[in-house]
């Protein structure tokens, strides 16, 4: 009895040593989390995971999607939820279903690694398949043993983030990317806008770094960001960029880009930037059209002749001694690209043929006891203002400042022509575009809409820079001088009888200020213009850096490209076309060849041309303004006599039906209706007689 006691006893007091452990330990964690602020792990508790939210569509003007989150899936499956039974039965079904839409394994294959993963240990979380699309994933589901869902089917699907561009690199540096470092483009400037909410969804640990999605009342699932309409027209990039890969490549030009912009709206429609690689390919890494700020050569003298024509300093009738195409300022020679025999030409002459030496004399003579004059007017035509873009870029705009900075003597005329400043190509640009606006300057935009579920939620308006760079009777004296560059001058090359193009020419030195002794020039090749002249509805801009083969004039080299994206935009674009005037409709009958009345007959009254007909079966056809006469032509009365009559007007295939008719073998040659005959009207024949007719 006293052992039982003291057994219970040893029981009590060891239950109580436990107690007063655990109870120990528990006051320990306690200390320790509140006084040294120690997490309490709950790592292997279920949790929230965040579900990124797609970013909104990239979308073209036409609607064409220029970037798009397209998710993928990493699929996986928890072998052992399945039915061992159901398993057994459809596991060779779903093989093969597996091998038809992967294919990646056999059959046989997909069976196997179905066995030997429902048989194994570690059997709850089986990778199946990286990468896979919303459509094999909806198929995934439909599935034997997988239909049955995650808990029966075993089917995990975790979806990844993927963003697609469907043309490739049409317009990718405009597309951009969001990235870590440095993101560009749309993608950047309106990541806000193309971000959704994230949605959140709740998991739990089945082992070391694996967590399995659940089902939860509050998972929540993520909206979807909006989509941005731009301005790009997919068809107009497309030949840009084709165009300007071939010049590179035809050149070996470092690089190039392509800038088409809507005159009114100032929506721009293409930008092209490529870069020729050392191994000859050509890809877009850089936005040149706005971040590369050069010298913009020739092009520039368009501001100019209007800061001087502004001034009241000359017309573009009055002349300017060019001395031969070579002159000296100071102690620097300026020399035109082609010397000329003769001294002196107008004004109008000076720019249409690029005349360095005509253009900087205007304004150095003019402007030179106040500079600052000149260079006030170049502020007030936005050429030494930045831009204020919906893309960030970075602004390195360079202007020269009279009497600061490193001006001289040589400055103002060398400024006059191009050079001294830099400027981006899609801000020489949007000054040329002012000028086909009638002076309106307009802010080139890239996007004209945010949009959601397919409804608009938001317009892009034009905005107005400046409402009148200068005088609309300057505009009026300009634009004539930029049709003649093309129609006679330094880019008459790309002249079109369809519609009127004008612009100017640009051929810059750029390694001008720091070539070494004995290196050999390195060219810039341009042309900005705008099209129809008479009635503009687009400008554009195309620059080539460093042609090294086959020229390198901003004529031969840039203007083509410009030449062959407006014939594109030409066809294309039918509100360009003039309509049709009374004058340009057709208004004379047409010419009948002489042949057999009822076919002549049928064709006429098919477009109700006023006629008069014989009643006989063949005839000769005279037209007037009014009407068609188709007179009796007593042509086969002849044949039946043995006689050959005047075939000349005839049809070819009414002569040889005719002439085959009465045994005569006929030999033609030439085409079009008959000409002459070997056999002159009158002449007897026979049957198997040979008759040569010439036609024309």
């Amino acid at each position: 009895m006293i052992n039982k006691v003291k057994n219970t006893n040893n029981r009590i007091t060891g239950l109580y040593l436990v107690i007063v452990f655990i109870a120990f330990g528990v006051f320990a964690k306690i200390v320790k989390v509140q006084q040294f602020s120690v997490a309490i792990n709950t790592s292997s508790q279920p949790r929230y995971f965040t579900v990124e939210a797609p970013r909104g569509n990239i979308i073209a003007d036409d609607g064409a999607l220029l970037a798009i989150s397209m998710p993928l899936y990493d699929v996986r499956l928890d072998m052992s939820v399945m039915n061992k039974t159901l398993f057994n039965s459809d596991v060779t079904e779903l093989s093969v279903l597996l091998a038809q839409l992967f294919e990646n394994k056999t059959p046989a294959e997909y069976e196997l690694f179905l066995r030997n993963s429902k048989e194994a240990k570690k059997n709850k979380y089986i990778l199946l398949q990286n990468k896979v699309t919303h459509n094999e994933l909806n198929a995934l589901k439909k599935m034997p043993i997988l239909k049955l869902g995650q808990n029966k089917g075993g089917l995990i699907a975790e979806q990844r983030p993927n963003r697609e561009k469907p043309f490739g690199l049409l317009a990718q540096r405009t597309v951009g990317v969001l990235r870590g470092v440095n993101p560009v483009g749309i993608e950047r400037a309106f990541n806000q806008t193309l971000s959704g909410v994230d949605g959140i969804h709740l998991k739990r640990k089945i082992a070391k770094g694996i967590w399995v999605p659940q089902d939860a009342e509050s998972n929540r699932l993520p909206r979807a960001g909006n989509n941005v309409v731009t301005t790009i027209n997919t068809d107009m990039q497309d030949v840009a960029e084709k165009a300007l890969e071939n010049t590179l490549i035809n050149n070996n030009a470092d690089w190039g880009c392509v800038v088409l912009m809507e005159v009114a709206t100032g929506e721009v429609k293409v930008i092209a930037n490529l870069k020729k690689q050392e191994d000859g390919s050509v890809r877009e890494n850089f936005n040149y059209a706005m971040a590369k700020h050069v010298s913009p050569g020739s092009t520039f003298k368009l501001a100019s002749v209007i800061a001087g024509l502004e001034d009241g300093f000359f017309k573009v009738e009055d002349s300017v001694r060019i001395y031969g195409g070579k002159f000296t300022f100071y102690d620097r020679v300026m020399i035109d690209s082609k010397l000329e025999v003769y001294d002196n030409i107008t004004i109008k002459n000076a720019f249409i043929n690029s005349s360095n030496v005509g253009i900087s004399r205007i304004i150095f003579d003019n402007y030179k006891s106040n500079p600052t004059a000149f260079t006030d007017r170049i502020y007030k035509m936005g050429l030494s203002t930045p831009l204020e873009l919906e893309l960030p870029f970075p602004n390195n705009l360079k202007s020269p400042i009279p009497n600061k900075g490193g001006w001289s003597g040589v400055t103002l005329p060398w400024m006059s022509i191009g050079y001294e400043m830099q400027l981006t190509p899609i801000h020489m640009l949007t000054f040329y575009n002012a000028i086909a606006n009638q002076g309106k300057m307009v802010k080139p935009i890239f996007t004209s809409a945010i949009s959601r579920d397919g409804q608009i939620i938001e317009k892009h308006a034009t905005q107005v820079i400046n409402p009148a760079i200068c005088s609309k009777s300057t505009i009026k004296t300009v634009i004539p001088l930029l049709i003649g560059v093309v129609e006679e001058g330094t880019a008459r090359n790309i002249r079109t009888s369809n519609y009127l193009i004008a612009g100017k020419t640009g051929t810059t030195v750029i390694n001008f200020n720091n070539r070494a002794e004995g290196e050999e020039k390195e060219y810039q090749a341009s042309f900005a213009g705008f099209f129809p002249a008479d009635n503009p509805r687009y400008s554009c801009i195309v620059v080539i850096n460093n042609p090294r083969e086959n020229g390198h004039y901003g004529g031969s080299v840039a203007a083509p490209i410009f030449k062959e994206l407006a014939d594109k935009v030409y066809a294309s674009d039918m509100s360009i076309h003039k309509a049709l005037q009374q004058s340009d409709v057709m208004v004379s009958l047409p010419k009948v060849k002489h042949g057999h009345v009822e076919d002549a007959n049928n064709v006429l009254a098919n477009f109700d041309i006023n006629r008069i007909v014989s009643d006989e079966q063949w005839m000769v056809a005279s037209t007037t303004k009014t009407q068609v006469s188709l007179e009796v032509r007593k042509i086969e009365r002849d044949l039946r006599n043995g006689n050959m009559p005047d075939l000349r007007g005839m049809a070819i295939q009414d002569a040889i039906y005719l002439l085959e008719s009465y045994g005569l073998v006929v030999e033609i040659t030439g085409s079009g209706s008959v000409q002459s005959q070997s056999i002159s009207k009158g002449n007897r024949f026979f049957k198997g007689s040979l008759i040569k007719l010439e036609l024309a």
